[in-house]
């Protein structure tokens, strides 16, 4: 079992850490390279553990036969501080939680529909240079029981990941500013699309606001509820940095995952204070940073300039002043609310307080949808094409068969049928740097699944998403990152450096829940 959970922690770090740092040194084929450390990783991984539980099952078969009983004897912690969870303890390993079962019934729709699907091949190993195939979706839902079963509790390998996110933020800052430590921008001019639009070691800026979304979770998280003063400083940098360069790297979805960071973190602070304060020191924080960015673009000069994306909001974000009134008004509040947390019986004014930013958030939040909804309407060129784009995937859903609408053409065969069903000219053109570009999927995973793998797989994938915020609401990474990942999901896709993350962190949000519905002592601060 020290084996299995040493293992865990290999897979743990090599997809939050290992994954979003290794590039090839260049940022050509980037995808594929990720890809490539990924799925042998995992297959290893995988492979290992399945092995390992083959051979614990046979010894155990033959233990009962020997000895009755005896093969139930897998101890997964005690009461007194030492909680191990076994991968095979009758307590963890028969017992289905509701997220285990839409897990399967995942599982069960991918396999189910790259069976159906008469683009085999593609429908099992992905589309060329996107890889989300059957074989990808089943590796995902194993990542899932595989943490849930064998992570023991430790936290090096997410420091670890934390510490890589922090590097990853720390690179992309700098290429916000024009300089390039990382040498990845070698052979680009500054007014090339690429000077501009790729970021760090993780490559597109929609590639990153999809990592982002759940590697913030972590951090962000950790110093809302975390313990010495030290470790919340550092959660603290990291996800100002973090939440700064999701406001600054080009996409408009970043602004959003920060709106909507903030604003879970607000409704968690309903009830607790303490989150409440951190949550404004959160948001104080990117409002202090913005602005010194912007100062540091103006004193770098052109190349800097050309490194801030222009058919974006970040270029006025950093050039905007208003932030510094902001952000001395939320250095006041943090500090209001400090006293009122020092005076015995003001918890029911600190919830009035978070009920109303909560409130402000939301309409502030509705606000910004209809100015992003006015700024291109929502016709075919909405979202760079992704309006026509989505008027297509549902066109082409409702023409397809009773079987084709349960288990859809295949995963990732989204190219493979679009291109066939509508020939002839009826696919939106676009231009400019993406003049020619093949449409390898819906840009709305939803909508995706929708048309890949049929109803069946998109109600299986949504359930995962309801049952974990149910079950996991104690954990706030979890809820973090099933939120933030959701809401990227609805213009962006599933993607190596962000889908594996995200069943890695349900798997450890997995093992938090059976861990405290087990072993009833385990503290909420643990969680």
């Amino acid at each position: 079992m020290e084996f299995l959970s040493l293992l865990c922690h290999l897979l743990i770090i090599g997809l939050s850490a290992a994954l979003p740092l290794y590039t090839g040194g260049t940022y050509w084929k980037l995808g594929d390279t990720k890809y490539i450390l990924f799925r042998n990783l995992a297959l290893f991984c995988l492979a290992v553990w399945l092995a390992a539980s083959i051979c614990e099952g046979i010894r155990r078969l033959v233990l009962r036969r020997e000895k009755p009983g005896a093969g139930n004897a897998a101890e997964c912690g005690d009461r007194a501080g030492n909680r191990r969870i076994s991968v095979l303890s009758p307590g963890l390993c028969r017992r289905l939680s509701t997220v285990d079962v839409w897990m399967l019934c995942y599982g069960t729709g991918v396999v189910l529909s790259a069976l159906f699907s008469r683009y085999r091949e593609t429908a099992w190993l992905g589309y060329n240079e996107w890889y989300m195939g059957a074989l990808s979706q089943l590796i995902f839902v194993g990542i899932y029981f595989f943490v849930s079963r064998c992570y023991d509790g430790k936290q090096y390998s997410l420091l670890l990941g934390g510490t890589a996110a922090f590097v990853v933020f720390v690179l992309g800052i700098c290429h916000r500013l024009g300089l390039d430590p990382s040498g990845l921008m070698d052979g680009f001019g500054i007014k090339s699309w690429e000077y501009s639009h790729m970021l760090s070691t993780i490559g597109n800026i929609n590639w990153f606001c999809g990592y982002c979304s759940v590697a913030l979770a972590f951090p962000v998280a950790a110093y809302l509820r975390g313990g010495s003063r030290w470790k919340r400083l550092a959660a603290y940098t990291v996800s100002v940095v973090g939440l700064t360069l999701l406001m600054i790297q080009g996409s408009d979805i970043g602004i959003v995952l920060v709106a909507v960071c903030l604003f879970v973190c607000m409704i968690a602070g309903i009830g607790d204070g303490r989150v409440l304060r951190g949550t404004v020191a959160l948001g104080t924080g990117v409002s202090i940073f913005l602005p010194l960015y912007g100062l540091s673009v103006r004193l770098l000069g052109e190349s800097a300039r050309e490194a801030i994306p222009a058919d974006g909001f970040c270029r006025a974000l950093a050039d905007w002043q208003g932030w510094w009134l902001l952000g001395v008004a939320g250095a006041g509040l943090y500090v209001g609310l400090g006293r009122l947390l020092c005076v015995g019986g003001k918890q029911q004014t600190l919830r009035r307080i978070a009920v109303g930013a909560v409130v402000f958030l939301a309409l502030a939040g509705i606000a910004g949808g209809l100015f992003f909804s006015l700024k291109g309407s929502f016709d075919g060129g909405w979202g760079n094409g992704r309006g026509a784009l989505w008027s297509i995937t549902l066109q082409a859903f409702w023409q397809n068969d009773i079987l084709q609408k349960l288990f859809g053409v295949g995963p990732d065969c989204f190219a493979e049928y679009i291109y066939t069903a509508f020939a002839g000219g009826k696919l939106p053109v676009l231009e400019g740097r993406w003049a020619g570009t093949i449409f390898a999927n819906a840009h709305n995973e939803w909508l995706n699944h929708l048309l890949n793998i049929g109803v069946t797989g998109m109600v299986s994938y949504l359930g995962i998403f309801v049952s974990g915020l149910g079950r996991y609401r104690k954990f706030l990474p979890g809820v973090l990152a099933l939120v933030l990942y959701g809401t990227v999901s609805l213009t962006g896709f599933q993607q190596v450096l962000s889908t594996p993350l995200l069943f890695m962190t349900l798997g450890i949000a997995e093992r938090f829940a059976r861990a405290s519905e087990d072993f009833p002592l385990v503290r909420e601060q643990e969680v």
